[in-house]
């Protein structure tokens, strides 16, 4: 059985380690966001999903690149896009427009972040020379450690997370 389970491995070892990036990934944003009526409140909240919600109203209206946020500052606008680049909330601005609420963008959002940045480490760490299992530890540490999560779940601080993965990446 054992000699089974290594073969299967090593001939779908891709396949297997994304697919548990990918499990890891909900089950780490399940744990907190997906509980009946509830989602946290952290100091950025407020301020990355008014930057979603403008970044959707902007493409609902054929604007795909907005330079004024005017949802902030009771309707004067801040250029939030200045400091904090938008090309990363595309993808739960756009399931805003399609439909899905807030809380479910950035729920999806939230488990796209996790396998992007457990899958990018490991790739950071394929290029450093380590093997399979180097690589893979090398992305656990980085993706479970607790100040990014703590960052993802508690302060939600989109910029600084999402900016993690574009280090990584370069």
């Amino acid at each position: 059985m054992m000699q089974r389970l290594k073969y299967f491995y090593k001939r779908h070892a891709l396949t297997v380690t994304l697919l548990f990036f990918g499990l890891l990934s909900i089950a780490m944003v399940a744990i907190v966001y997906l509980q009946p009526n509830k989602i946290l409140s952290g100091s950025d909240y407020h301020f990355h999903m008014n930057r979603i919600e403008n970044l959707a109203l902007s493409i609902k209206q054929g604007e795909w690149f907005p330079r004024i946020s005017y949802f902030f500052i009771g309707g004067m606008g801040y250029a939030a896009g200045l400091f904090y680049p938008d090309a990363f909330l595309y993808l739960p601005a756009i399931l805003r427009v399609v439909g899905l609420s807030i809380k479910e963008s950035f729920i999806v959002f939230a488990i796209a972040i996790n396998f992007s940045t457990f899958l990018i480490t490991y790739i950071s760490g394929k290029l450093a020379d380590f093997n399979k299992k180097q690589a893979l530890i090398f992305s656990l540490m980085y993706g479970l450690s607790i100040y990014r999560f703590a960052d993802l779940v508690n302060r939600q601080a989109i910029g600084e997370v999402s900016t993690g993965i574009g280090i990584c990446y370069q």
